[in-house]
């Protein structure tokens, strides 16, 4: 033979499945978005992400605004941001199981078309005179809504392994990380846009668009996305496997501290979702359309500290950034409750926007110091044969804890009538959080620097007594 290495298959695009044998490395598999977006399978896999998070993602803003409009309530929005989050409270664990067992392929195709109808249902309730200026079945629609997509993610994820090769899984994450952010980004600018442009109704119809066209590039990817393999996991009940999730996250304090600090960031997420449209209106003297001032800074912030950790440029341990973090995002909240107070009565009104937009740059480069290294320790320490299990317990126990603050604050504003108030607590919250880490659990948060081995993580899960 004329090269150094094992004969390959002559399409060297083809997918690497979980049960055939690794390849000796290949030039078509390098690492780098260039190479794996060269994939064609993946690349509408990829577009099929695009499109259906900058749905899902301009839709969410929307509803925020246009639930607010109809009813004036923060604790109206916050069950909006509650509708979204509480299904996967309930589906996470058994469709990450159900995604496995399944043609994934169809899946996708599916929920993103049965999410365009729910969508366009939206509008045409508004023609029922029974309906008109009703948010309740905006809710109803918004948790059908969120109930489908908790079957396309984990059939998305999942569907990643199969279309490129080992050694461009790494990149093939990082592309779809990025795009989790910039979609969430775009989202934000582009829902307040269309709804002074359009109204209020055809940005529903735009985001129904969107999905198809997702379903769409579902549907072009030729590569079969079976369940292959079947092994004792999937032939177990689905309830013993999310047992056997939550078992391993018992025997693992690196697994469970990164989800402790997932779960609390994302918390300040949503609440700060569901505080937006008041804290602008309220404190800002904006419209609820103007969401943008705060989320586009914030989601700037935590790309750009995306890049910073991508690059390896902070030396502090992961503890040590956590501990930081918290404060930071604390101190950015308090500021945020008492500035605008402070400068209104020195007669610098001029100066609150920007100042605004700064705290939320802040912000959102501290929130990017939570949320990476919290999902880096999720992925170290667990194995691809207890990635599903593990991430569905994750993700249903961090729905289940945004749920509650969201109401909790948003009930909060209604019930005292203090913007600034509840975003002062929240803000001095957060910071007491970090300094519980600091000098209550800092001995504990030394797993997250050094996480066990996947297979030691998870081994105990994943053998018989």
């Amino acid at each position: 033979m004329s090269e150094d290495r094992m004969p390959q298959p002559p399409d060297h695009t083809a997918p690497l499945h979980a049960v055939r044998p690794a390849l000796p490395p290949h030039p078509d598999d390098a690492a780098g978005f260039a190479r794996v977006l060269r994939r064609r399978d993946f690349r509408f896999l990829w577009g099929a992400q695009c499109g259906s998070q900058l749905a899902q993602n301009f839709i969410q803003f929307a509803l925020l605004v246009v639930v607010y409009a109809l009813t004036g309530l923060t604790t109206a929005v916050a069950a909006v941001a509650v509708a979204f989050t509480f299904p996967g409270v309930l589906l996470s664990a058994p469709a990450g199981v159900y995604a496995d067992r399944h043609d994934k392929r169809s899946l996708m195709m599916l929920t993103n078309l049965l999410r365009a109808v729910l969508l366009v249902l939206i509008p045409v309730s508004q023609l029922i005179p029974f309906l008109q200026h009703q948010a309740w079945p905006l809710l109803i629609i918004t948790f059908l809504f969120s109930s489908v997509g908790q079957v396309f993610a984990p059939a998305e994820a999942a569907s990643i392994p199969s279309l490129v090769s080992r050694e461009q899984i790494q990149g093939a994450m990082s592309l779809f990380m990025t795009t989790v952010i910039f979609t969430l980004m775009l989202g934000s600018v582009l829902a307040p846009v269309c709804l002074i442009l359009f109204g209020d109704l055809v940005p529903f119809y735009i985001a129904a668009g969107l999905f198809a066209l997702a379903a769409l590039s579902c549907w072009r990817i030729r590569a079969p996305l079976r369940a292959v393999g079947r092994g004792t996991g999937a032939q177990s009940h689905v309830l013993q496997e999310f047992q056997d999730g939550i078992g391993i996250l018992r025997r693992g304090p690196a697994l469970r501290w990164g989800m402790i600090q997932l779960g609390l960031a994302l918390v300040m997420v949503f609440t700060i979702y569901a505080l937006g449209a008041p804290y602008l209106q309220k404190v800002l003297h904006r419209s609820p359309n103007d969401i943008s001032i705060v989320l586009v800074p914030a989601m700037v912030g935590l790309v750009a500290m995306a890049g910073i950790l991508g690059q390896h440029l902070i030396t502090l341990s992961r503890r040590s950034l956590s501990v930081v973090a918290f404060i930071t995002t604390g101190v950015c909240l308090v500021a945020m409750g008492v500035l605008p107070p402070i400068l209104q009565d020195i007669g610098q009104t001029g100066l609150l926007i920007p100042a605004v937009v700064f705290l939320a740059l802040a912000f959102g480069c501290a929130l990017g110091a939570i949320l990476i290294p919290s999902f880096t320790v999720l992925q170290e320490g667990t194995t691809e044969e207890s990635r599903g299990r593990i991430f569905g317990g994750v993700f249903t126990v961090i729905n289940a804890s945004i749920a509650l603050p969201l109401l909790v604050f948003g009930g909060a504003v209604d019930l005292f009538h203090s913007v600034t108030g509840v975003v002062d607590v929240f803000g001095a919250l957060v910071i007491f959080g970090g300094l519980s880490f600091r000098f209550i659990f800092w001995s504990r948060l030394t797993v997250l620097d050094h996480p066990a081995p996947a297979d030691a993580t998870s081994g105990g899960a994943t053998s018989s007594p």
